[in-house]
């Protein structure tokens, strides 16, 4: 089925047309959290290997909260255009990505190395039909650091301040923000004992490489009602994961199809709204702190890691952690 869509803005036209292939959800596993800190329970390869794209079930995140930062992107994105502007992205680094980017801006990142990596803006070439308001890791939203401790090493000088909303234009936004940073947090941490011991590795193995929100692992996302997301099937198809109440989406990330040798393959997917209502997703992207060490799996040695020897995590690219996004 081909779908066209015209949307209009202050910039013009702009008409969408799309090949779109529905499906229903028995090629997207929903993942039960239930018995997770089950001895024995956590073996879920066959719901994780190649394109994970799983909705999580009895994930641990009340849906009261869920609603309160769906509530607060909601406000954010419903501030007049002077508002928002005054979280933009161009009064920032913009190499942490850690800020408002406006409809039609789109952030061209490029890095030989770490000391020269740069970053320019680039409006209205590529078509970048969202807003978005990305933060990145704070010791305040870290259920596990406590208020003296300070940020990890970071050769790649690329940790940062957020550029918060003030406490008058939105009262709470930061405070609820950071309550659903701090839980997206613990459940990642649960989460990586799915993929150790999916792997016959101990449920422990990453606890030595302290986890950070700032580069992909893997994503786990909040929809609201309005179905956007798209995944790439085997056969090639875009499947709409139409929102199921209750549940996160979680998707594998480039970094983790990286450690795991491509037996983990990132999820290819997409978000293409047509319904003409605004839509709000709450995207979190966790990975390893960007001067963790990082080697092959144990049993992932024939993969590009293997071949290439241990890195730093930063020197894969550059993710901002929690995004609230609104297309």
């Amino acid at each position: 089925m081909t779908t066209s869509s015209t949307i209009k803005t202050h910039f013009g036209e702009i008409t969408l047309q799309e090949e779109i292939v529905s499906g229903d959800f028995d090629i997207i596993p929903i993942i039960d959290l239930t018995a997770l800190d089950s001895p024995g329970s956590c073996r879920k390869e066959g719901a994780c290997s190649r394109n994970l794209h799983g909705m999580l079930r009895n994930h641990g995140i009340p849906a009261q909260d869920i609603e309160a930062v769906q509530a607060a992107a909601r406000q954010f994105f419903g501030l007049p255009e002077e508002g928002k502007l005054e979280c933009f992205l161009g009064k920032s680094n913009v190499r942490t990505l850690r800020a408002f980017i406006t409809l039609f801006f789109y952030i061209f990142l490029s890095s030989d190395s770490a000391s020269t990596a740069t970053a320019r803006y680039i409006y209205g070439e590529q078509k970048n039909l969202s807003e978005s308001f990305d933060i990145g890791y704070e010791i305040a939203g870290d259920p596990q650091k406590r208020p003296g401790d300070i940020l990890p090493e970071d050769s790649f000088e690329l940790y940062g301040g957020n550029l918060w909303p003030s406490e008058t234009a939105l009262p709470g936004f930061k405070d609820t923000y950071l309550h659903h940073f701090r839980s997206c947090i613990q459940l990642s941490r649960r989460l990586l004992k799915v993929f150790a011991l999916a792997f016959d590795l101990p449920e422990t193995f990453f606890d030595p490489l302290p986890p950070q929100a700032d580069y992909e692992c893997f994503a786990i996302l909040a929809q609201d009602s309005v179905p956007a997301l798209q995944v790439l099937n085997s056969r090639n198809q875009w499947v709409t994961a139409t929102p199921i109440p209750g549940t996160l989406v979680v998707n594998i990330g480039d970094f983790m199809s990286l450690w795991t040798g491509g037996k983990f393959r990132s999820t290819v997917h997409r978000a293409t709204n047509l319904t003409g209502e605004n839509r709000y997703s709450i995207p979190f992207f966790f990975g390893v702190n960007y001067d963790a060490t990082i080697q092959a799996l144990p049993s992932c040695e024939g993969g590009e890691l293997a071949k290439r020897g241990p890195i730093k995590a930063g020197q894969v690219g550059f993710c901002s952690s929690c995004s609230l996004v609104t297309c």
